[in-house]
């Protein structure tokens, strides 16, 4: 009878494990994740419907499937889409919660997943429903890391939360402290950096990424960043993704030909999705160098972007290429087509139409000198300011944005103490206004203080960032400067 029983339980046992959901990491799988991080989403998803044919019961391609509707949510952020998407993420979730429990992509794949929808949450506005999702996450990958320590993409997605945990604004820590969302910048790091070092690690270059944006948006290291970038650790080839990457971060390095050149080669055929994003980067690079065809890109971007993001910024900008291109009235038709745009989600669009409503027209020579200061070409921006007499400047506005771009410049060409003094004559001259170059002023006084090692100037400035009143950039703004208190542990 033991024997009979034996015999049951063993087939029993194997009549579960025949019948269990898998997370296999197959070729396919790997195949289909590789193409979807290139944006050939198309072809990505046509591999994973290969797999669900071949081996019904690998669920891992649900997971994979959702980073096709992530990516599609974060370069085309229009509400329509997101309405039709979302919900499929949690269709996705339910599927992998009958996947092997035993397996560390259970919980892991779970985790991702609702962290991929905070991230689009967030992105469309809807900010309480995403800390539930990012509080789902933090707790399905706490859980993971204790029962498999070593599973790396465990560590990073917690090195993600961690530094992002980090850099929460004072006023929102004690909600986080509640909701048990703790971390550091540095643990962070330290987690991500750790994994990338293992050349076998299956989402290497999606944790590359995360590591170098995070270097250069939190931790303030450009040339680290740029450095990742320049060793090719995210190759571009067919990758449409990292050549978006790479010109991003090449845009806020100073290294504005460097854009040009990535984005100008970017692989163009329609097994891509599309990325109008990418012209308007590349308009904006052509802009700063006061290029005669920068308009032609802009007007491409405009011609073919569905989102909400960017669209009002793009008619300033095509606004101030005619303005340095000595015509005004084209100026002023560009402007107002903002104020026919209804959406504003980016504070570069809340700019703009703080612009369009001023219903003025800017000194074109102080315009002239900002581009070519964003553009890095900062000899040339400095001979532009030269020409201009300060005492001759009529409006408030133009008055202390001249003190403010010269000290730009000279901030940019490491001229520490030419900087700190226009920044500082910024600072007297705007504080009674609400135009947001003293804010940003204090904010880079801040940061120069920081690298000095001047500790105590370093949180003074970063906390009158914060107070002065700002008339634009106020939210990252103030990000970057309760970030900079947060490095100092203030």
């Amino acid at each position: 009878m033991r024997k009979i029983v034996s015999i049951l339980f063993i087939l029993f046992y194997f009549a579960i494990v025949a019948n269990a959901q898998t997370f296999d990491f197959n070729a396919n799988c790997q195949h289909a994740y590789q193409s979807i991080f290139k944006l050939k989403i198309d072809e990505g998803l046509q591999i994973l419907e290969k797999e669900k044919k071949e081996n019904p019961k690998n669920q891992l391609v649900y997971f994979i499937e959702n980073y096709a509707d992530f990516l599609k949510l974060y370069i085309n952020d229009n509400n329509t889409l997101y309405d039709n998407l979302l919900p499929k993420f949690s269709a996705r979730i339910d599927k992998l919660k009958n996947g092997n429990k035993n397996s560390p992509f259970y919980l892991y794949t779970q985790a991702d997943i609702h962290l991929q929808s905070a991230l689009c949450k967030i992105k469309f506005g809807d900010n309480l429903s995403a800390v539930f999702e990012v509080k789902k996450a933090f707790t399905l990958l706490q859980e993971n890391q204790q029962k498999f320590p070593t599973f790396k993409p465990t560590i990073k997605s917690l090195g993600l939360l961690h530094t992002i945990f980090g850099a929460i604004p004072d006023n929102y820590k004690f909600g986080a402290k509640l909701l048990g969302l703790k971390g550091s910048i540095d643990q962070g790091l330290k987690e991500l950096n750790s994994v990338i070092q293992d050349s076998t690690f299956q989402f290497k270059e999606e944790a590359i990424i995360e590591y170098t944006l995070l270097l250069l948006h939190l931790q303030k290291n450009k040339t680290a960043a740029w450095n990742i970038i320049n060793k090719a650790e995210i190759p571009l080839q067919d990758n449409l993704l990292n050549h978006f990457i790479t010109a991003t971060v090449a845009s806020h390095t100073g290294k504005n030909d460097e854009v040009i050149s990535i984005l100008s080669k970017k692989p163009t055929d329609k097994s891509f999705y599309a990325f109008p994003l990418l012209d308007f980067i590349l308009a904006k690079a052509k802009l700063n160098k006061l290029d005669s065809d920068a308009a032609a890109y802009i007007q491409k971007f405009l011609s073919n972007n569905k989102g909400r993001s960017y669209q009002k910024e793009a008619y300033q900008k095509l606004a101030w290429f005619y303005l340095v291109n000595d015509k005004p009235d084209l100026y002023k038709k560009y402007m107002q087509q903002i104020l026919k745009v209804n959406a504003a989600p980016t504070d570069e669009d809340k700019a703009a139409q703080k612009e369009a409503n001023q219903n003025y027209v800017p000194n074109a020579n102080l315009l002239k000198a900002r581009l070519l200061c964003d553009g890095a070409y900062y000899a040339k921006a400095l001979e532009i300011i030269n020409t201009i007499q300060p005492n001759k400047l009529t409006r408030s506005r133009d008055q202390v944005e001249y003190y403010y771009r010269k000290a730009r410049i000279f901030d940019e060409q490491n001229n520490d103490t030419e900087a700190i003094k226009f920044y500082q004559q910024t600072i007297e001259k705007g504080a009674a206004y609400d135009y947001y170059f003293a804010a940003n002023a204090a904010l880079k006084l801040g940061n120069i203080f920081e690298q000095q090692k001047k500790k105590s100037n370093a949180i003074q400035y970063y906390k009158k960032a914060i107070d002065l009143d700002k008339d634009e950039y106020t939210n990252s703004i103030n990000a970057e400067a309760k970030a900079g208190l947060n490095r100092l542990g203030n």
